[in-house]
């Protein structure tokens, strides 16, 4: 069966390594298929190698008129060459000009969370370009002929919501990256490490976002500097040539709070691993998640979880992680110093056994598999 894999939608963060990983698991356990790769220029995938089975057979230019033009016009010739048995499009909107089966994964949890202001913070303006922009995606994601979901609450949502089809809505629980693991390695990330201050560290592993909060870890790194708790600091990843990030930065160096804050910079996805082995502590701040890498990955790395103390991170944490009010710095500050002073045995063993109950790489790739060839089959 031959598939055309649409990387399209994936830039940076946590979807450029389930991606990764989905590639590498293919690799060994899809071999009786062929993958066809559609991805940005110069982006994660510009330089994948191929396998026998596996080719990158398209490179868009990575800005908007490009993508755009390939999705709705540019994709046709690319299809009638490949005839793919159908289109899997990981984490994204389905190309409109597709004329064939098309299995979506999607991450937009905001479009099923209609009660969370999820791009509140924005100004109006921009406010306004993000919900046209959504209205846009909700309508591709729901022309797509399979549905695929990280979370059941969202998978049920969709049902609810939208009157989908329960047949064309799976769910597919989240597992760890298979980058990311006590005996995975990378030697430039680890060289570069190096560079982070001793002390307690606590890692936000993300790119910049509205959704991330991560102005928030401003506001609780002010908290440690009015408690005196020299030595904690939080680690960004963000890109210091971005506008809101350079803003971000700017703030930090105003504030005089550059002891409690370093920004180590984006990292390479198989470099991920080394982030957490050179951190004590995690957070995850997000307003609202399909599922994080972060929240696998930092029980895998057996790293402590902090994390908001919301219905959904509650739903996909359960005891395995320490929950601080949404948005409330003190609060924040108060589980950091709670760890320092307690013994984290047990937090780490509860995010072990919570991680025991979610599927492996290869179990994932296997789910996300059988969906594939199953959807072939859709209006025989």
């Amino acid at each position: 069966m031959r598939v055309l894999l649409n990387f399209l939608p994936l830039k940076t963060g946590g979807g450029v390594q389930v991606a990764m990983d989905f590639l590498r698991q293919a690799e060994r356990y899809g071999k009786e298929h062929e993958w066809f790769i559609v991805a940005r220029q110069g982006g994660a995938f510009s330089s994948y190698g191929g396998t026998a089975n596996i080719k990158l057979v398209q490179s868009v230019p990575d800005n908007i008129v490009s993508r755009l033009f390939f999705e709705y016009y540019g994709c046709k010739k690319l299809i009638r060459e490949i005839d793919p048995a159908l289109i899997y499009t990981q984490f994204g909107p389905q190309w409109p000009a597709a004329k064939c089966i098309n299995v979506v994964g999607c991450a937009y949890s905001n479009l099923f969370y209609p009660e969370l202001d999820f791009w509140g913070k924005l100004p109006w303006a921009k406010r306004l370009i993000k919900r046209v922009i959504d209205g846009q995606r909700l309508r591709r994601v729901l022309q797509a002929d399979v549905r695929i979901f990280e979370t059941k609450d969202l998978a049920d949502r969709a049902v609810d919501q939208y009157g989908l089809d329960e047949q064309e809505v799976k769910f597919v629980r989240a597992a760890a990256s298979s980058l990311v693991a006590k005996d995975a390695y990378h030697a430039e990330t680890r060289e570069r490490c190096k560079r982070i201050p001793a002390g307690i560290n606590i890692l936000l592993l993300a790119g910049y976002h509205p959704n991330k909060n991560i102005e928030f870890l401003v506001d609780a790194a002010q908290v440690l500097r009015e408690r005196k708790m020299k030595g904690v600091r939080f680690v960004l990843t963000i890109p210091a040539d971005r506008v809101e990030a350079r803003r971000l930065l700017d703030r930090v160096e105003q504030l005089g709070l550059g002891d409690f804050i370093f920004n180590f910079g984006p990292v390479a996805q198989q470099g991920c691993v080394e982030l957490y082995r050179a951190s004590d502590f995690t957070v995850l701040p997000s307003t609202l998640e399909s599922f994080s890498n972060m929240i696998g990955e930092s029980w895998a790395m057996e790293k402590p979880l902090l994390i908001s103390d919301l219905s959904w991170c509650r739903s996909l944490c359960g005891d395995a992680a320490i929950y601080y009010d949404y948005l409330n710095p003190c609060s924040l500050v108060d589980k950091i110093q709670f760890l320092i002073d307690s013994d984290q045995a047990p937090i780490v063993a509860a995010g072990t056994a919570q991680l025991a109950s979610y599927p492996t790489s290869e179990q994932r790739f296997k789910n996300y598999l059988d969906i594939i060839e199953k959807s072939t089959t859709i209006g025989e």
